[in-house]
């Protein structure tokens, strides 16, 4: 089975003190990759292929071996993690049921040890920047109608001015964007200026982390308590922050011989003032403005304007009045209380039971002030509102509830046939028999009121129209039973087989208890005589073969059988209706079955030397499939209903993956240690229920997605633009009728353009572009250190075989602002940055529309980690100190990629979706940092 620990000491210190970002690329197989730079966003995690449709790839989450079923794995502190252990595979899944075939994160906190008080403090400031890899820019220049005086004028032949008193501009500019003689080479040296936008908003933060610990121990007992506080402000212009306070203790004590207690209480507290969760709405507001617009510009009331009118786009808008009349405040309060009692009998029965709750409280405010005071608001008719329809103001509070409780009794029966019973055989057995409980009751309680005062404080009660929008309550509980059995001959040889079956709270017919069978079984060849007399056991010490088969699942969600009629306010009645989507009595739990070979080596290649003494691979092959995968398909339309909800998917997963661990030189002074990991995998849809195609729109924007039989899952589909004149279309027909070529060239920029409109060519059909998933990723880790005192580490990332559907740039194409505008090209003889050519890539067969020009190659080479520590102790003798540690890191230094957006790492879909991964459209980059860090122990 594949499970995979990465100890504390491996795991690196990251400007978030999240867990999720510390993992990226520590783990053979996963890709785990950072989305998005807001502060607060969760990677993205994918640990061993595709396995459902609409339930999303992120595994499920144990704390100290009890599920973690509210809190999100971003919210425990770094700093208290002894170890992470990763369940990729369904043989090991197995164990957890209709829940774990996403895979397993385990985290296991850090315990005290019987000795001396040891007392920790740490301290760090982290200064963080945006990235911008791609050079990501604004056109300086323009092609909009001017007058002889090279000033832009409007429709009216005036030159265009803001209105001081209103903040806009009363005319739109004229840009004959489809013009073949119109170039964008025009400066904005007149009654137009250019300004910085990104320099205007993207800012540069300065980022605090503190923690103190405490530990210590006895032979009978241990203890471990630390308190921390992390602050991450974002790198966008006053759209605020996050702060984490953690307090974790980990407490054990030898009752009587053989029992043991163990209690493990995390207390979380965060303050997230971050005015835009994603920053995807603000972000879209700066990118979509041309670059005229000073948004620092402020009315003679002191007020900044919203919209500056159309002249600047209509999807233009003034990211200083958002923050001016709207503010985020979110508070929520974590529990987690683990209690674990285990008894070992004297012989064969060890009995072990644990018992967690997770509670989970957030309060969300969000505020919209009263802006009838602001004149361009008012004159634009432009107002920021949740529930409103007009610029009264707004006071929205959502309430939150999580309890999650999870019980696992086990007892184990374990026999060694030599210690035992005095026999000459080396055969050890196990035996597990399990019951896990879990119960999960959610609470949502959402208000609004309508129509804030001018003036200030004020609180609900003082809005004239108060609304409950939402007052409901989920219930769900999961139980089951699991039964293992387990023999090793020696070091020989082991097999194990078992399963698990699972029950629900959900109704319906097809809420039947379901059943996980599970096996795996491994022969060391390096344990047997022949291997031990060879010449090859100097080198090869190790070397062990293994396979494992293993089922596991995704239950439907709570009411997913239930068939229901929602109800409605409608004046002062209450009324039911259909919703439009369906639940379905009949829904099965998705299945995941699972194939793994593998083999373990360990190698020592230069015996008597430093070198290359100690190194291990280990790598393994899967393949999984799914039936059953749940997605909302068309229902007839008799039935009433847009939607039901059906096990209308399967899916096919396969890959490799290896890691190589190396000591490559080792002496009492110096240390150098090497590991690689490696993964590769590729998911696709199998099969479709009644044939059909799903065809569906990214959560980022207007990305058009198809599901279909035979195909990769999360291809793009599109218009297609071509680089020759008898170049075919992906279904073999000529793009271009050979009568037809004559009135078409390749410009000097390799894209077929029409002579005469100068416009490119594309496709009236559309077609997949592929997958946008990466071919396969790696992670290359050195650590070095010398006698203890100065410890260095480095980290590169590289992603190879990945795409991003690059929409920030097709928007910007749009509206004409996008530096490319500016950047010549020749068509039929003639050279200039032409406007017809950058407006039609956007503009030709559908605006808007998915075109294979702006999906890029986003492969990547980052060295993701940098980092130098010096202990002072060790350096000067410092008495008094047990560490005295000077830490310095650099993260996301630098990266390698032809990608020509900020950043080729970030995806604007739905965070951890199986199939909308490929697009980039106004998304926060993640950030390069720099932190500076000091340790003490005591």
């Amino acid at each position: 089975m594949d499970v995979q620990s990465v100890s504390a000491k491996n795991l690196p210190s990251v400007p978030s003190a999240s867990i999720d970002q510390a993992l990226v690329g520590k783990i053979a197989g996963a890709q785990i990759t950072s989305g998005n730079g807001m502060p607060g966003q969760p990677v993205n995690i994918l640990l061993r292929g595709i396995n459902t449709i609409n339930r999303g790839t992120s595994p499920m989450i144990l704390l100290d071996g009890i599920q973690l079923g509210t809190t999100d794995l971003n919210s425990i502190d770094l700093n208290t993690i002894d170890r992470v252990e990763v369940v990729q595979g369904a043989a090991a899944a197995t164990i957890y049921g209709a829940q774990g075939a996403n895979g397993v994160i385990q985290l296991f906190t850090k315990k005290g040890k019987n000795g001396q008080l040891t007392i920790d403090v740490s301290s760090s400031v982290i200064r963080s920047e945006y990235l911008n890899i791609g050079g990501l820019k604004k056109a300086n220049m323009h092609g909009f109608v001017t007058n002889a005086n090279n000033e832009v004028v409007g429709g009216s032949g005036k030159p265009l001015t803001l209105d001081p008193t209103y903040g806009s501009y009363s005319e739109n500019v004229i840009w004959n964007s489809t013009d073949p003689t119109v170039q964008i080479n025009k400066p904005y040296d007149k009654n137009l200026q250019y300004y910085d936008h990104f320099s205007m908003f993207f800012q540069p933060s300065t980022n605090h982390q503190h923690s103190v610990a405490i530990a210590g121990g006895t032979a009978k007992s241990d203890f471990s308590m630390s308190l921390s506080h992390a602050q991450q402000e974002t790198n966008f212009k006053n759209l605020g922050g996050i702060g984490r306070t953690n307090f974790t203790s980990n407490i054990g004590a030898e009752l009587a011989k053989g029992l043991k207690l163990r209690s493990i209480t995390q207390l979380i507290y965060t303050k997230n003032t971050i005015n835009d969760a994603t920053g995807r709405s603000i972000i879209y507001s700066v990118f979509n403005s041309r670059p005229f617009a000073n948004y620092d510009f402020k009315d003679t009331d002191g007020n900044y304007p919203v919209y500056f009118g159309d002249a600047v786009g209509v999807n233009g808008a003034n990211p200083n009045f958002v923050n001016q009349y709207t503010s985020s405040l979110i508070n929520k309060v974590d529990v987690v209380q683990n209690l674990s009692l285990n008894y070992q009998f004297p012989k064969f029965v060890e009995l072990d039971a644990k018992y967690g709750i997770n509670y989970q409280h957030q309060e969300n405010i969000y505020t919209y002030l009263n802006q009838t005071g602001n004149k361009n608001a008012v004159d634009q008719q432009y107002f920021y509102s949740n529930y409103g329809t007009d610029g009264s103001g707004e006071l929205d509070n959502y309430t939150y509830n999580t309890t999650f409780q999870n019980f696992l009794a086990s007892a184990y029966f374990k026999t060694d046939f030599q210690k035992d019973f005095g026999l000459s055989l080396p055969i050890r057995t196990s035996t597990q028999v399990s019951f896990d409980w879990r119960d999960r009751y959610y609470k949502e309680y959402i208000t609004y009121g309508l129509g804030l005062p001018t003036y200030t404080p004020f609180n609900a009660s003082q809005t004239p129209t108060n609304r409950i929008a939402s007052d409901y309550k989920i219930p769900f509980v999961t139980y089951g039973y699991l039964v293992n059995q387990r023999v090793d001959y020696g070091e020989v040889a082991g097999i194990s087989g078992g399963f698990r079956t699972d029950y629900s709270s959900a109704f319906g017919a097809a809420s039947t208890p379901f059943t996980f069978p599970r096996g795996d079984g491994y022969v060391r060849l390096s344990a047997f005589d022949f291997w031990k007399d060879s010449k090859i056991a100097s080198t090869v010490e190790e070397f062990k073969l293994r396979a494992a088969y293993g089922e596991a699942g995704i239950q439907p969600n709570q009411f997913d059988r239930y068939v229901t009629l929602n109800t409605k306010t409608i004046g002062t009645s209450n009324s039911f209706y259909f919703p439009l989507s369906q639940s379905n009595p009949g829904l099965n739990v998705e299945v995941s079955k699972e194939l793994e070979i593998g083999t373990d080596i360990g190698l020592s290649l230069a015996k008597g030397t430093p070198w290359f003494n100690d190194l291990s691979i280990n790598a393994s092959y899967w393949k999984r499939s799914t039936d059953n995968a749940i997605y909302n398909i068309d229902a007839a339309p008799s039935t009433g209903v847009g939607t039901l909800k059906d096990n209308a998917f399967s899916l096919a997963s396969r890959g490799f993956q290896f890691s190589l661990n190396a000591s490559i030189f080792k002496n009492s002074d110096f240390s150098w240690n090497f590991t690689t990991n490696f993964g590769k995998q590729t998911s696709e849809i199998t099969a479709v229920r009644g044939g059909a195609e799903v065809v569906i729109t990214s959560a980022a924007g207007s990305t058009g997605y198809v599901l279909r039989a035979g195909e990769k899952i999360g291809q793009l589909y599109g218009f297609y633009a071509i680089h020759s004149l008898d170049e075919k279309l992906p279904d073999g027909t000529f793009a271009i009728a050979e009568a037809n070529r004559g009135n078409y060239e390749v410009a000097s920029n390799g894209w077929v353009v029409n002579k005469t409109t100068k416009a490119p060519y594309f496709s009236t059909k559309q077609f997949a572009f592929g997958d946008p998933n990466p071919k396969f990723n790696m992670s290359f880790i050195n650590d070095f250190s010398w006698k203890g005192i100065v410890n260095f580490n480095f980290q590169v990332d590289w992603v190879y075989g990945s795409h991003l559907y690059n929409q920030t740039k097709e928007w910007m194409y749009r509206d004409g602002i996008h530096s490319d505008y500016q950047v010549p090209i020749t068509i039929n003889g003639q050279t200039g940055a032409w406007s017809a050519f950058y407006r039609g890539v956007y503009a030709e067969v559908s605006r808007n529309g998915t075109k294979n020009y702006f999906y890029e190659d986003a492969s990547f080479a980052r060295l993701r980690n940098l980092s130098v520590a010096v202990d002072l102790v060790k350096a000067f003798g410092i008495k008094g100190f047990r560490k005295l540690q000077l830490v310095m890191t650099g993260r996301n230094l630098t990266t390698i990629t032809k990608y020509t957006g900020m950043d080729p790492e970030i995806s604007s879909g739905a965070n951890a979706s199986a199939w909308d991964r490929g697009t980039d459209h106004n998304t926060m980059p993640n950030l390069r940092s720099y932190q500076v860090g000091l340790n003490i122990g005591f």
